[in-house]
């Protein structure tokens, strides 16, 4: 897949990382966030993604169909 259009930096960043299957909460500075892959809303409005994988911190998210594609290539650690 290195000619996906869904890459492009990321494995400065997410090789190896630590993420979990988490719902999404939005907090007081953010009310949505986007897969780092496909660019994905995730919020708590209608038509968008409501769970997937994050960071620990919930910083990063990635879509169910992202992770799938990429956990190995990334060596993604649950």
């Amino acid at each position: 897949m290195q000619n996906d259009w869904r890459l492009t930096n990321q494995r400065n960043y997410l090789y190896r990382a630590a993420l979990k299957k988490a719902d999404f909460k939005a907090v007081p500075h953010n009310d949505h966030e986007h897969c780092e892959f496909c660019f994905e809303k995730f919020g708590l409005e209608e038509g968008c993604l409501k769970s997937g994988y994050c960071s620990p911190d919930g910083y990063r998210w990635i879509c169910g169909d992202c992770f799938r594609d990429f956990r190995e290539q990334f060596d993604t650690i649950l």
